[in-house]
């Protein structure tokens, strides 16, 4: 639990000190194909978030579901700038549950 609590913290340290444009695009490419390059990110996360949703729809709910699901969304926020606003509370969201998830199993 302790390497979380870590983690956690240095995320937070490093969300709060980079610049919001940390690097500077040398190139310009057409609009088209920045939007495909931009979305590509999303292909995995969408797809395990698609499937773990048909898996909790098919099964019996446990408290590991709504984790899993902030994980995956966490990584959605990441991959997407527009995103990166809601990354603190999708991750605050997670946080939650994965101490609900500790909280019933003491």
């Amino acid at each position: 639990m302790l390497w979380f609590i870590a983690a956690v913290a240095i995320a937070s340290i490093m969300f709060l000190l980079t610049p919001e444009k940390a690097v500077e695009r040398a190139e310009s490419t057409a609009p088209f194909l920045d939007k495909l390059r931009q979305h590509s990110m999303l292909m995995l996360p969408i797809t395990i978030l698609t499937w773990m949703v048909m898996a909790i729809i098919s099964a019996p709910v446990t408290p590991f579901a709504g984790t899993a699901i902030g994980f995956v969304l966490t990584s959605c926020a990441v991959a997407l700038p527009q995103l990166h606003r809601y990354l603190a509370v999708i991750a605050s969201l997670t946080f939650g549950a994965l101490l609900i998830e500790l909280a019933l199993y003491l």
